[in-house]
């Protein structure tokens, strides 16, 4: 199974199309702050997304608790777990609700580092300045990843 995960759009809709029919993904994971963005885009049939802090009005969740082909995934923005300090308090979250990956978005710096089994996960900012994205690739409890970034577009 492949996931696309994106974050941080900020107004950059056509850049969630481009990763969208580019990578043809089974999912898409959306970590927050730019969820206006999403609105007419055709997401995957497995699709989850958080608010972000920029997400104002928004009635999505600040973290979600999935289990996709056998992985156990959390999301979250990360504005509320301090992530621009620290990851350990992010890290610890996933830790008490024994994820193996934990994604977020907030710094709009790539991250992809295990600690301790957990896959710590940026995808980066998928602004119209730098497009970056991750991918998750999920089977049998297993997971790979990915750090990934949109050429820029010839239109």
């Amino acid at each position: 199974m492949k996931i696309c995960v994106c974050s941080d759009s900020h107004g950059n809709s056509q850049g969630i199309k481009r990763m969208l029919l580019l990578e043809k993904p089974d999912g898409l994971i959306f970590c927050g702050d730019g969820l206006d963005d999403i609105k007419g885009i055709k997401v995957p049939d497995i699709f989850c997304a958080v608010r972000g802090n920029c997400d104002f009005f928004c009635k999505a969740p600040d973290i979600v608790d999935t289990v996709l082909a056998g992985v156990h995934i959390i999301a979250s923005h990360g504005h509320r777990y301090a992530v621009k300090n620290t990851k350990d308090i992010y890290l610890s979250e996933a830790f008490a609700r024994e994820a193996k990956v934990a994604v977020f978005g907030h710094t709009h710096a790539q991250v992809a580092e295990y600690h301790a089994g957990v896959l710590l996960l940026n995808p980066g900012t998928m602004s119209r300045y730098n497009e970056y994205y991750a991918l998750l690739f999920l089977e049998n409890g297993v997971c790979d990843c990915r750090l990934e970034r949109l050429k820029p577009s010839l239109e």
